[in-house]
């Protein structure tokens, strides 16, 4: 990396945005559900209720010792840790990555790498950065070939995007490392590959990617991934465009058959992934973005200047695109449009909800459960079976529960539900999905209205 004043400026003006980004950004459900793995669950518990959470348990375990600090640092550690990775991902492209400054920048600032990453504090941007780390180390794997196998494991056990990536690495790594007759380390590169190995089969087969598809993991039909994908909602433009932008790049990688190889691999498999196994969502389909970059990474120079110039500026276009793209399904709105603040400071500006037991199952209490961790007021899943517990974790598998109306609860599971109620226990609805605004009586349950807001009434749960 040449350091001059373009470099400079681009990174000091991603930081600055990104951090802006992350201040005004509100943790939605899969965020506060991670931390609540860290802080509720040891390691070995981690790795058993994978089943419940899809990915792997790196980001878990990063995030446990600073979650069992005596002060709540949530969310602030993990909007920090994930901001660190992203720019420390960002600044690997810009040292390392075989493109002219031009082409960096177009990566640096669309938005998978601007909003997205950036901004979702989860399991992905440490995969992208031990993904480019890979790519950065790729020429020089022989050289530190324990190092490269654990960066290989480390990948491979974030999350199943990274894992696709790491893979495709691996096979490459094998491919040269077998017939490579000056072995450095032989044995223990093997061990660490093995045992990393079992460690991700292991956790895949806990998740239970390997079983038939459930209703819960149903696949989007593969008309989705196109629908959205360069110019929003226009599904024959975009398969056009996804034409036309293959042939380049595709005739650039024919001349490099190990970017060849990792480009239908990754595509392949993410592919049969997003229709066949788990309906992603665009932070998923943003991968294929990634793997492109990687691709393009470890390519060797061709002779034919003409077939590496038109490669190279067909990515500078589909890179343009996606500096001005933004997702428009209900999936953007959901971790970008979250509202949950606002229900927790109506809890906490209320002298009677803050020093109560308030019940519900949705996600937006479980976007606010650990803001509550020390606080007077407690927050619980009103499908629990036991009224001390502090396990706020979703069960996916939970066929005794009504989701989101603890009025349903009291309908269907009455005897469970009574084992959580104590004196001073309260729920609250949704009054844009449920229009109740009076005393409810269902079974020995009385719902006594006692404040309703802009969105949200709350009850107190009286037991007769």
């Amino acid at each position: 990396m040449k350091v001059n004043k373009f470099t400079i400026l681009c990174l000091v003006i991603y930081a600055a945005v990104t951090i802006y980004f992350n201040y005004t950004h509100v943790m939605w459900f899969d965020e506060a559900h991670s931390w609540l793995i860290a802080k509720q669950l040891g390691f070995v518990d981690m790795l058993k209720y994978i089943k419940n959470e899809g990915h792997f348990f790196v980001w878990q375990v990063l995030l446990y010792p600073f979650a069992h600090i005596k002060f709540n640092l949530y969310p602030y550690v993990m909007k920090v840790l994930n901001w660190s990775f992203c720019i420390c991902a960002v600044v690997i492209l810009w040292w390392k990555a075989p493109f002219n400054n031009c082409i960096k920048a177009l990566i640096t600032f669309s938005f998978p790498f601007l909003v997205c990453y950036s901004v979702l504090a989860r399991c992905y941007s440490i995969g992208i950065l031990l993904l480019f780390a890979l790519a950065a180390l790729y020429e020089n794997k022989f050289k530190y070939p324990k190092t490269y196998a654990l960066l290989l494991i480390l990948c491979a056990n974030t999350s199943v995007m990274a894992l696709i990536g790491a893979t495709a690495f691996g096979v490459l790594f094998l491919y040269d490392y077998i017939r490579n007759y000056e072995k450095k380390d032989k044995i223990c590169v093997y061990m660490i590959l093995f045992f990393g190995a079992l460690l991700v089969l292991y956790q895949l087969f806990n998740i239970g990617y390997f079983e038939p598809i459930s209703l819960n993991r149903k696949p989007h039909i593969s008309v989705r991934i196109f629908r959205n994908s360069f110019i929003n909602g226009h599904l024959i433009i975009n398969c056009l465009l996804t034409g036309l932008f293959s042939i380049p790049l595709l005739r650039y990688f024919y001349e490099n058959k190990k970017s060849l190889f990792f480009i239908s691999f990754t595509y392949a498999i993410l592919l049969i992934f997003l229709m066949a196994v788990y309906g992603g969502s665009f932070w998923h389909s943003y991968f294929f973005y990634i793997f492109l970059i990687i691709a393009l990474w470890i390519s060797n120079d061709v002779n034919n200047l003409k077939i590496k110039n038109f490669a190279i500026i067909t990515f500078a276009i589909i890179s343009l695109i996606l500096v001005f793209h933004k997702p428009v399904d209900k999936d953007y709105y959901q971790v970008f449009g979250r509202k949950s603040l606002d229900l927790l400071n109506i809890i906490e500006r209320d002298e009677n909800l803050n020093h109560s037991t308030i019940i519900q199952n949705s996600g937006i209490l479980y976007e606010i459960i650990p803001y509550s961790f020390g606080k007077s007021y407690k927050l619980k899943n009103h499908c629990h079976q036991e009224q001390n517990t502090d396990y706020d974790l979703l069960n996916n598998n939970n066929k005794i529960c009504a989701i989101k109306n603890t009025m349903e609860q009291a309908k269907r599971y009455p005897k469970l539900l009574e084992k959580i109620i104590d004196k001073n226990t309260y729920t609250f609805i949704d009054t844009r999905e449920y229009k109740i605004n009076s005393d409810v009586k269902i079974n020995k349950f009385y719902f006594k209205k006692y404040k309703c807001f802009e969105q949200y009434c709350f009850f107190k749960i009286n037991v007769k």
